[in-house]
């Protein structure tokens, strides 16, 4: 399986995974137009697009990614509040369902939005597994057997700290909704990462986030072996 970045930050998200035969889009926070080009222009070849919640750098093109005919997965509670009465699929917590050879399993996370979800995707060609979580304040799941993690760092608490001009309502935003790197760091030291040979870190804030810091303190709680890369706003 391949896991790859077209855009990660609050400016949009998009994401590609693929095994030998299944192509699927996760999130679409991106202009169609924007898509297309970052995608090699090969929309159609994607057999489905996943949305973890309704805001709009995650979900911006979701009613004309529907209507170019690939099938769009989301929860009820993100179909309510982006008001799509129909034309996606409704999934649940913990309900499996497929896409071509992947079976995907979504999980509850946590952030300010109707009922955001991540997905933890298998592929039966490669038996690699993905589990991609973002947007969330932390996770509880432990996911064995590995392969590949995409997940939230977004910000530093210590910069968060020192930054005493950022009004108080967007301090508490930023803390409730979004994963702070020691938060990360304590729940990466608790995962069997024996099979894990990627980490890719999403969504890192602009203000509140260094690279090169935090691929440090990741890599000082995983295993050698593992590649984490960072993922930048926008595919180059």
């Amino acid at each position: 399986m391949i896991f790859r970045s077209l855009a990660s930050s609050s400016f949009g998200n998009a994401y590609v995974v693929e095994d030998a035969e299944t192509r699927i889009l996760l999130e679409c926070g991106l202009t169609v137009k924007k898509l297309q080009r970052l995608s090699d222009f090969s929309l159609a070849s994607f057999g489905a697009c996943l949305v973890s919640h309704e805001h709009k750098d995650h979900a911006k093109s979701v009613g004309e990614i529907a209507a170019r005919g690939v099938a769009v997965y989301m929860s009820p509670g993100t179909a309510d509040a982006l008001g799509l009465g129909g034309g996606v699929e409704l999934v649940e917590h913990l309900e499996q369902f497929s896409v071509g050879t992947l079976d995907i399993v979504p999980f509850t996370t946590f952030h300010d939005a109707a009922e955001p979800l991540g997905f933890l995707v298998k592929s039966r060609i490669d038996g690699d597994v993905l589990a991609f979580a973002t947007d969330t304040v932390n996770l509880r799941y432990k996911f064995p057997g590995l392969s590949i993690l995409a997940v939230e760092a977004n910000y530093d608490a210590q910069i968060l700290e020192r930054s005493e001009r950022l009004p108080e309502k967007v301090r508490r935003r930023i803390t409730n909704s979004h994963m702070e790197i020691g938060t990360l760091c304590e729940y990466l030291s608790q995962l069997d990462l024996s099979r894990c040979r990627e980490i890719y870190l999403l969504h890192l804030s602009d203000a509140m986030s260094r690279e090169n810091e935090f691929v440090r303190r990741v890599r000082a709680v995983v295993p050698k072996n593992i590649t984490i890369t960072v993922c930048d706003k926008e595919k180059k």
